[in-house]
């Protein structure tokens, strides 16, 4: 049973994020409604990444460096990637 809630959200998420970016990149809808869509998806990774980051700065308290420097390293990854493609993103928007 776990694996299928684990299937069922993986497909779910992959739906959403990958749905969120190309309907942020998606010139026929209106600019309001991909500003929102931008919002929404910003948000939510801003809330995941700074999750990451709360769990390897606790595990770096708890007497884990090792494992609290990799998480937070794969946050800084993470965020520097999320940028990048950002970026890309936006580069749609002043195109006509």
């Amino acid at each position: 049973m776990d694996a299928i809630a684990e299937i069922f959200m993986e497909i779910l998420g992959e739906l959403v994020l990958e749905g969120g970016v190309s309907a942020a990149s998606d010139h026929r809808r209106p600019k309001w409604l991909r500003v929102l869509i931008l919002t929404l998806m910003a948000l939510f990774f801003a809330a995941v990444f700074a999750l990451m980051a709360v769990g390897g700065v606790i595990m770096l308290k708890d007497g884990k460096p090792i494992a609290g420097v990799l998480m937070l390293a794969l946050d800084l990854a993470l965020v520097v990637l999320s940028v990048y493609s950002l970026r890309k993103i936006l580069r749609t928007f002043s195109r006509r």
